[in-house]
């Protein structure tokens, strides 16, 4: 993924924690957008729910659902890629 820093994909949630949501790409790469990237309001988890649900705009993001992203980062030696929400 390294080779597409820059491209946008059409992906589902396939995880929530406290820290991020993790997003499968049907290639089945995954990635995850921080929560602390999210600008837009403060986000809170429910485990319970697998969700989390922002403050002000009570806009949820929950596991099985479709999202936009733009692939932000590849760290190849801490096998990580992070992802921006569009």
């Amino acid at each position: 993924m390294s080779y597409h820093v820059g491209e946008e994909y059409d992906g589902i949630v396939s995880g929530v924690t406290n820290y991020g949501i993790y997003v499968e790409l049907p290639n089945t790469v995954e990635g995850m957008i921080r929560l602390m990237d999210l600008s837009d309001d403060y986000y809170e988890f429910e485990p319970q729910h697998y969700r989390v649900i922002g403050r002000r705009t009570n806009r949820i993001y929950a596991l099985g659902d479709e999202m936009r992203i733009r692939v932000s980062s590849v760290d190849i030696e801490e096998r990580e890629i992070n992802f921006t929400l569009i």
